[in-house]
């Protein structure tokens, strides 16, 4: 083999080498911007999610405490002015709830909107016992006694309810990190 055909075929490796080696990092580099733009779409997702479950968790925290309020308005001597305000301040933070559960539900995933809807109808539920309460209220005390024991179990099962949405929410923030950490969508 001459020198010419020998510099030409070194030439020719080193462009393939060249190339080879520009069609790699050009790869790597794409891979890597994909990689980069999925993570930060799942961390955006995240945020937006995680804003959207605080925005409902505040005002039906809100709700719930003014329904106990309410509540205790209803208990011994009652004056229905000061209970039914306390009830429309009730009714104020569900509309506020219902506002919130709106976004929520469209950010997902199903499992927290379920959570939340489920929050939500606890809350309207205890909300209508109390209205009932309320309009029982001039009558004999003893009626009252079913409306004392539906408030309580209502109380109960929307804490757990709530629990079981900061569950849900907890874990569906959880898949979006996991996602986000793993490369996929």
């Amino acid at each position: 083999m001459d020198q010419g055909v020998a510099a030409l075929l070194g030439a020719a490796v080193g462009v393939l080498g060249t190339v080879a080696t520009s069609a790699i990092s050009g790869w790597l580099g794409r891979q890597q911007v994909e990689t980069q733009a999925r993570v930060d779409h799942a961390q955006w997702r995240r945020q937006v999610r995680r804003d959207a479950y605080s925005a409902f968790l505040a005002p039906a925290n809100e709700s719930r405490n003014a329904l106990k309020l309410a509540a205790r308005a209803l208990i011994g001597e009652v004056d229905v002015g000061v209970a039914d305000r306390k009830l429309q301040v009730a009714q104020d933070h569900l509309q506020a709830v219902q506002a919130a559960w709106a976004s929520l539900a469209v950010e997902g995933p199903e499992s927290v909107e379920q959570a939340a809807r489920s929050v939500k109808t606890g809350l309207h539920s205890m909300h209508t016992t109390l209205l009932a309460w309320l309009d029982s209220a001039e009558g004999a005390p003893d009626r009252n006694v079913k409306f004392v024991e539906r408030h309580a179990v209502e109380v109960t099962t929307l804490s757990e309810r709530i629990a079981n949405f900061t569950v849900a929410a907890r874990s569906a923030l959880d898949e979006t990190e996991a996602a986000a950490a793993g490369g996929s969508s």
